[in-house]
């Protein structure tokens, strides 16, 4: 794959990059040495793995090396950090528990996705992951039910933080995917999605094909379903190249998961990715895995992924996110940024049909609807006013500056 070859990547990067590699092999651990005799700037490589998410797994490869060139004071920032995430998760743990019940006593069923459950099924354990929520799948018919569960046990909704009327709850039900929520009680933020994506032609997957796990997996002492093996792969994907992976985290569950799948796996995956339409997320996702991460792809599911025309442009779309204006700072704070992955969600399909259902949703701006409250006879002015809404915050961010 010569001509997918990562760019120049800063020293720091290189070595968090290679950090982010699970489970650890020999040839992982020489990779993390040899980076770490690089001079390094140490506090710029710490800022580099809170970027990207990775500090359990940074903390768990860095622990193994004996290199004398890496500084105590990064091994004790790291343990910090994992301490901390271990009592989030903990927290997160009892609390989709609690929410799970929640619903089931109301005849709600719902699959719990990411978060700890996923550490567990791709790292062995529940806090080789940061999780900023908790993410559960309900029935896109009990949504209001559910929403109002959620609130009654505790949370209030801030995604969004407003009362929506009926045509408002009608449109973010249609172009969104979820509601989020957070307890001051517990400091546990919570998802409530009703499909796995804003835009449903991007992952047509939807009814019984997604409650057919029949071996819930166990965390906490409470039993979580989740979603199958096959389907949860191809969501983490297509979850990554929405976002363009410019979080490291999200390759590295598909770089573990593809180092625990069984034999046959991935080509029993690249066959459904195919079916569903959904060929250049998964291509993307492979080759970067394997290309940054060094995880196994079958050599046929490589061939084919590198022969596709679009993945060159996709992967170095995604070099540029994960190392966006060479910095550590966070992207979605630069001016640009969420411009530009809502345009790369162009690349995803090339289906007409996808790529309407994107400007659809694009155009669905809650908020918009909060900024400029309408009576519901007027809500069909609001894609009108998504454009100009959009030029005078970008004005008013360059008056600023």
């Amino acid at each position: 794959m010569q001509n997918f070859s990562p760019p120049s990547f800063a020293p720091e990067l290189m070595l968090a990059i290679a950090c982010a590699r699970w489970p650890p092999d020999e040839e992982a651990r020489q990779n993390i040495e040899r980076h770490a005799r690089a001079t390094l700037d140490w506090s710029r490589f710490l800022a580099w793995v809170t970027r990207h998410g990775v500090g359990p797994l940074v903390h768990r490869n860095l622990r193994r090396t004996t290199h004398p060139a890496l500084p105590g004071f990064v091994l004790d920032q790291l343990q910090e950090q994992q301490a901390r995430n271990a009592r989030r998760v903990l927290s997160q743990i009892a609390e989709a528990a609690r929410i799970t019940r929640v619903l089931g006593d109301a005849g709600i069923r719902s699959i719990t996705i990411k978060g700890p459950v996923l550490s567990l099924l791709a790292f062995g354990d529940p806090i080789s992951r940061i999780s900023r929520d908790v993410d559960i799948l309900v029935d896109p018919n009990r949504t209001a039910n559910a929403d109002r569960l959620i609130i009654q046990a505790g949370y209030r909704r801030i995604a969004p933080d407003f009362e929506l009327t009926p045509r408002q709850h009608a449109l973010f039900q249609r172009f969104r995917c979820q509601f989020g929520y957070y307890s001051e009680r517990s400091a546990v933020a919570q998802e409530l999605h009703w499909r796995l994506t804003s835009n449903i032609k991007l992952f047509p997957l939807t009814g019984e094909a997604l409650w057919a796990r029949n071996d819930p997996v166990r965390l906490g002492g409470t039993d979580f379903h989740t979603l199958p093996d096959e389907e949860m792969f191809l969501y983490l994907c297509v979850h990554g190249s929405m976002h363009v992976w410019f979080r490291l985290k999200w390759l590295a569950d598909i770089g573990a998961l593809l180092r625990r799948a069984p034999p046959g796996f991935t080509e029993e995956v690249a066959k459904r990715a195919h079916s569903l339409g959904i060929a250049r997320p998964f291509h993307q996702a492979i080759a970067l895995a394997h290309l940054l991460l060094g995880a196994p792809v079958p050599p046929p599911v490589l061939a084919k992924a590198t022969l596709d025309k679009a993945t060159p442009g996709l992967v170095a779309a995604a070099y540029r996110a994960l190392n966006w204006d060479g910095s550590p700072s966070e992207p979605s704070q630069t001016r640009w940024f969420n411009m530009w992955i809502g345009l790369q969600a162009y690349r995803l399909r090339p289906e007409l049909a996808y790529w309407w259902a994107e400007f659809q949703d694009q155009l669905c701006s809650p908020e918009d609807w909060a900024r400029l409250p309408l009576p519901d006879s007027l809500a069909f002015l609001y894609p009108a006013v998504r454009p100009i809404s959009w030029t005078v915050r970008k004005l008013r961010q360059f008056v600023g500056d």
